[in-house]
């Protein structure tokens, strides 16, 4: 049982990437028993996938206390070199963080890691599940140990997390529709005598493509690929062809040398139908995946588990809406094809073979970056920052949007940081003792009620996530407080019935309407 005496169950994660460290350790501070299930070792690959981390994702790790130790690692970028000449310029970007990190991807893994299990997540490493069951009340899942020997768990909820090759998204039965984009892209780690002038080095010719990226102890990463030798993923890299293709892209090859790993794979763009099969969620790769162009995959992943640590939160303490759950494949399905068009329009103006079309890509591009408002929602879809979730018609024109990170005042600090702990946060512009009646009192447990730091008329609903589910200008009290009571009814459930804080004074209380709905209704 929670501490507030709420109905609590326990999740069970399958992969210990960034998507389910982030998830285990919301779920874990929000007080759910949580289990990370990792088929690789203990020790901490030298190895990495993504270097790019995104302005909102860092807000999202901000609110969780370990943006900063991130940011630490590696080398901020506020503008980013696309093709050719052109860069996109992100020092404009709101928030604290106008830039990209670069950063390797163990970096981030090992901050998110670091906070799960402070937080009391299990991590059982030599763990791989190889299949599951699930009826109404919980799932079965069937994990080959290290040893050998094979052993069933049970969870109330389940959330594969285990990349592209997923074993849950297999075990549910669900296509992985799709294609590969490209193949035979050749990576390897290697020494550089003499190290790019930019923390991203990137271009193409056409024919070819080249990609630099510093991991911030003297080795880099090579992305290549060459149109004129499509090899299978099982042919050995040869660092003669590596060199002589980021040559012909870059102008030099740096004095590549010393490669300590080198592979080839090929790159698909692939979604799967559902991210929901009854008590199974899938998230990050095993729910989508797309070129490495721009930079987006594990981003949207990070960002697939902070939209559903809180509401798997929510279910299980017993006062989710009767239609949570299902939200989140609605909010994050729309957002991973776009991700998946995205990073393939730009795949395939990289890959462009005709000189016309590589011009044209080139006056695109100019385009794009040089027009400030295009630069503008360029830079706010790359990052992140603009990514909103669908509002019912008649919404406050805020609703569904990333929720700035405001000044509170009396001391409260910022917005961002009282989501850590998987709240709602109601944001007031004046000092009601009504409203905090409502949210701390009939409410207790699900939200925070605080004092924006400056003059305002807008009284908003944060979500756990950062995104703003609910807001009005109203400045009537009574109306106003009514409203109030109406959103929260609609997101965080029914109020309790009974008052875990001592009361206090208050002129008027406004009672409810009649009875609310069943555990709320949808807004």
């Amino acid at each position: 049982m929670s501490p507030t005496g709420e109905q609590t169950g326990n999740v069970l994660i399958v992969g210990a990437g960034p998507t389910g460290l982030l998830l285990a350790g919301d779920l874990a501070a929000a007080g759910i028993g949580c289990t990370v299930l990792e088929r690789r070792d203990a020790e901490t690959s030298n190895l990495t996938r993504a270097f790019a981390v995104h302005a909102r994702t860092l807000e999202m790790l901000d609110a969780r206390g370990v943006a900063d130790d991130l940011v630490a690692t590696g080398e901020r970028v506020g503008a980013v070199r696309l093709l050719g000449r052109t860069s996109l310029d992100l020092s404009r970007l709101p928030g604290r963080f106008p830039f990209l990190l670069v950063t390797p991807q163990y970096e981030t893994e090992r901050v998110l890691r670091e906070r799960a299990v402070a937080a009391g997540a299990e991590i059982v490493h030599g763990a791989e599940a190889v299949g599951l069951r699930q009826d109404g009340a919980g799932v079965d899942v069937d994990v080959r140990t290290s040893g050998g020997g094979t052993e069933t768990r049970r969870a109330s909820y389940v959330v594969g997390t285990d990349g592209v090759r997923s074993t849950v998204r297999r075990a549910l039965g669900l296509p992985f529709p799709g294609h590969a984009a490209v193949r035979s892209v050749m990576l390897a780690d290697v020494r550089l005598r003499d190290a790019p002038p930019d923390a991203l080095t990137v271009d193409s010719t056409g024919d070819a493509f080249a990609f630099l990226a510093p991991f911030g102890d003297g080795w880099y990463r090579v992305i290549a690929w060459n149109r004129r030798h499509q090899a299978p993923d099982s042919e050995p890299v040869d660092m003669d062809e590596l060199r002589e293709v980021t040559r012909r892209v870059l102008g030099t090859d740096h004095g590549m040398s010393e490669p300590r790993w080198t592979s080839r794979f090929h790159s698909d763009e692939r979604q799967v139908p559902k991210y929901r099969v009854g008590r199974v969620f899938l998230a990050g790769d095993a729910a989508h995946v797309h070129s490495p162009a721009g930079g987006q995959g594990m981003n949207t992943g990070i960002q697939d588990a902070a939209n559903l640590g809180w509401k798997l939160a929510a279910e299980l303490r017993g006062w989710a809406p009767s239609w949570l759950l299902d939200s989140y494949h609605e909010e994050r399905h729309p957002v991973g094809r776009l991700v998946l068009r995205g990073s393939g329009a730009i795949l395939r103006g990289a890959l462009a073979e005709p000189l016309w079309l590589r011009r044209a890509r080139t006056a695109g591009l100019w385009t794009a970056t040089h027009v400030r408002p295009v630069a503008r929602r360029l830079a706010g879809a790359v990052s992140g920052i603009d990514i909103a979730y669908p509002a019912p018609r008649g919404s406050h024109r805020l609703t569904g949007r990333r929720a700035p990170d405001v000044p509170l005042a009396n001391g409260d600090g910022r917005l961002y940081g009282l989501l850590g702990d998987g709240l709602f946060v109601l944001v007031v512009g004046a000092n009601d003792p009504a409203v905090t009646y409502l949210a701390t009192r009939r409410w207790a447990g699900r939200v925070h009620c605080a004092l924006a730091g400056g003059a305002t008329r807008t009284t908003a609903l944060i979500r756990p996530d950062g995104y703003i589910a609910w807001a009005t200008d109203e400045t009537a009290p009574d109306r106003r407080a009514a409203a109030i009571r109406d959103a929260l009814n609609q997101w965080c459930g029914q109020p309790s019935t009974k008052d875990v804080h001592e009361p206090h004074p208050v002129e008027s209380v406004p009672g409810d309407d009649g009875t609310p709905k069943e555990r709320g209704t949808r807004p």
